[in-house]
């Protein structure tokens, strides 16, 4: 049997009313779109993410240095410590299908070992900013404590003190009187010449030779 289905007309219920029955017509939105209503639809919109503050800048560190055997050691540690802490948290057959990089990436070792060789990380805060390693939280004390082993960091260097600066003294003014200055000396006291021959000041004794050799000498002339 085929349902045969009759053209709706909700003006049908109530002639009265050109909009139609109220039961049956349909109602008409109050708010038309977005573009016509925006401040509506402002509760709909997706939530924007605060900004994530940015990392620390990492320190520069020369990789290209020889490894000793302490170097070789403390490789070799994490990737012990790694593969242990891997089976005791999901089990040997998670870390023979996948590895144990999902707890220590084989880069954040390598990265902690050229740290570790310059003394870079002495503090969890070091080993965070340095590798941008996600497990610092949950293991980031045993994999510092594993460092120390082998390569231990300087923690114990006294910082630098500075000592305060001395306040600049204060200048007098200058005094410019008269009072101050040096009395000039008293020309009364100088020694006068006096002549040993003749007993006369003012003159001494080569003097009145000569001038008596030229007495003589201007009589005998004459």
């Amino acid at each position: 049997a085929h349902l045969i289905l009759k053209e709706y007309n909700h003006t049908a219920c109530d002639p009265s009313r050109p909009e139609g029955c109220v039961r049956c017509s349909p109602t008409r939105p109050s708010v038309c779109c977005d573009l016509d209503s925006p401040s509506q639809f402002m509760s709909l919109d997706p939530p924007i993410p605060p900004a994530l503050p940015k990392n620390p800048a990492r320190s520069h560190v020369d990789t290209k240095y020889t490894m000793e055997a302490k170097e070789v050691d403390l490789c070799n540690a994490l990737e012990e410590w790694r593969v242990a802490k891997a089976v005791n948290e999901r089990g040997e057959a998670c870390v023979m299908d996948y590895g144990p990089g999902f707890i220590l990436p084989t880069a954040t070792i390598d990265r902690i070992v050229n740290c570790a060789h310059h003394s870079k990380l002495r503090t969890v805060d070091d080993l965070r900013k340095e590798t941008r390693w996600s497990g610092v939280a949950l293991y980031g004390t045993e994999v510092l404590a594993i460092v120390n082993i082998f390569i231990p960091q300087q923690t114990n260097t006294p910082a630098l003190v500075r000592a305060p600066l001395l306040p600049r003294p204060v200048l007098q003014p200058c005094v410019q009187s008269t009072d101050l200055l040096p009395a000039p000396a008293s020309t009364s006291g100088t020694k006068k010449n006096k002549c040993s021959a003749c007993g006369l000041p003012g003159h001494n004794s080569t003097v009145f030779s000569l001038s008596m050799e030229f007495s003589l000498l201007t009589v005998i002339r004459t």
